[in-house]
């Protein structure tokens, strides 16, 4: 069991989390305070903000976790390893094609960013990760499929509807592959719940979602009933 964070600690995260969803490098020192002190004026925002960089290089054990020169901050990569910025930088590189490299920045995602937490650059970092993760699970799910690997493209759908669960194209992966695999009922059950969460924030499936339901609907007829009785 993880112990959470006191209450000294608590301030001195928020910073390093800050400073994550920032980037963690070359932060403008006045962004960080505007977002951690909001109503403090710019001097007392200065001063906590030296107090709690202090604070957070004792907790990490190295003066040199967190750099601040010329009002910009720097998370050494060194001392600091954060899997959120992992992912980020995965998330970024140019040439991200291929299942293997698709693979590997996507095993880097490891969640929503502080999830539950409301700060708004908490909500936009957080809201960011998700959409790369998205991206990157559209390609690697093409070509699972193009690769007749059902079972694999199924499971990475599943993967990226826990991220977001509205997709609706996701939804219809997920309808679209258990036929493949003659898993009728799971992908009956994949409709559902694709019209069971569109319920919910009112909107109605998309006109493709209903005609991939009826040629599921036909195919699923195929395969449980005899060529001859059709």
């Amino acid at each position: 069991m993880i112990n959470p964070p006191s209450i000294s600690q608590r301030k001195p995260l928020e910073l390093l989390q800050c400073l994550c969803a920032f980037g963690g490098q070359a932060v403008n020192q006045d962004r960080v305070t505007d977002a951690l002190w909001p109503a403090a004026d710019a001097d007392t925002a200065d001063q906590a903000l030296r107090t709690m960089l202090h604070r957070l290089r004792k907790l990490r054990g190295h003066a040199e976790a967190v750099r601040l020169g010329d009002r910009h901050l720097h998370l050494h990569p060194h001392w600091l390893k954060a899997d959120c910025l992992a992912f980020d930088r995965a998330a970024h590189q140019p040439r991200l094609t291929g299942q293997a490299c698709l693979r590997a920045a996507l095993a880097r995602y490891h969640g929503p960013f502080l999830d539950g937490g409301s700060a708004s650059w908490a909500l936009g970092f957080r809201g960011r990760r998700q959409a790369h993760c998205l991206r990157m699970a559209e390609p690697l799910g093409t070509l699972l499929e193009d690769r007749a690997d059902w079972r694999a493209a199924l499971q990475r759908c599943a993967s990226a509807r826990d991220v977001e669960p509205l997709a609706e194209g996701l939804l219809r992966r997920l309808m679209a592959a258990p036929v493949r695999l003659r898993q009728g009922a799971d992908a009956l059950a994949a409709h559902q719940r694709c019209r069971q969460l569109l319920k919910m924030q009112g909107v109605p499936p998309a006109a493709e979602t209903e005609a991939l339901v009826r040629q599921l609907v036909r195919q699923l007829m195929r395969q449980l009933v005899p060529c001859w009785m059709l």
